[in-house]
């Protein structure tokens, strides 16, 4: 299993340090592949990944809740810290560029934590599936990064960025000492991983393509409930 994560994790380091390439081709599809890897990673949250993290109950009892929570707040206020360093917005593009840097390292960071809690062969193909919502998770940010690299070209730091999903899934790994450690940094990578779906993958205002969401979740909610052998 530790090989597969490490496989995946190195395919979403590759699709997000040669974005460069195929960004432009792909620009004016960027808003449809927003859409539906939202509707995508959406339906897997509510009916794959929230059901996985729920079993711990058994084990942590409530406490599982109160870590979603804590993922959820401690993200959401180590972001809002990090993007109001800059406290004059019209500063250098370069210092605002730096700042949305690390929120997007923080960002696949747990997803690579996730890769790592959610991956599981043993679970046949939808725990291998999980990927997908993953990677296309990866491909939209990387294209709204591409626009921040324009004015902020710095290689050192695209490589960073580009291996944050390895870097959370060692990170995962080095922690999985127990069952109780595996639930407790699982509920806590999901509870942050919430707000990065409500923060950044859903369209926000007049942006996105509704059609394209609920396309994302019907293919998501089919190959769960297909695959599971369970009907609607």
């Amino acid at each position: 299993m530790d090989f597969l994560v490490i496989l995946f994790a190195l395919v979403l380091t590759a699709v997000h340090y040669f974005s460069g390439v195929y960004s432009k081709p792909i620009e004016k599809w960027h808003s449809k592949i927003i859409s539906f890897s939202a509707g995508l990673f959406i339906a897997f949250i509510f009916l794959y990944i929230l059901p996985e993290v729920f079993a711990g109950v058994e084990i942590l009892g409530d406490t599982i809740f109160l870590l979603l929570l804590l993922g959820f707040v401690i993200f959401h206020v180590a972001e809002k810290y990090i993007y109001q360093h800059v406290k004059n917005k019209d500063e250098m593009l370069k210092d605002l560029a730096g700042i949305h840097t690390m929120g997007f390292f923080l960002n696949h960071f747990v997803v690579g934590m996730l890769l790592y809690f959610s991956t599981d062969p043993d679970k046949g193909i939808l725990g291998i599936l999980v990927f997908l919502p993953l990677l296309l998770h990866t491909l939209s940010s990387s294209l709204s990064l591409n626009h921040i690299d324009r004015h902020f070209n710095s290689r050192p730091l695209s490589i960073l960025i580009a291996f944050s999903p390895v870097f959370g899934a060692l990170f995962a790994m080095l922690l999985q000492i127990n069952v109780g450690v595996h639930y407790t940094f699982y509920s806590f990578a999901i509870g942050a991983l919430l707000y990065i779906v409500v923060r950044d993958m859903l369209p926000q205002k007049g942006e996105g393509k509704p059609i394209f969401f609920i396309i994302g979740l019907v293919i998501s909610a089919i190959l769960i409930f297909g695959i599971n052998g369970l009907s609607l």
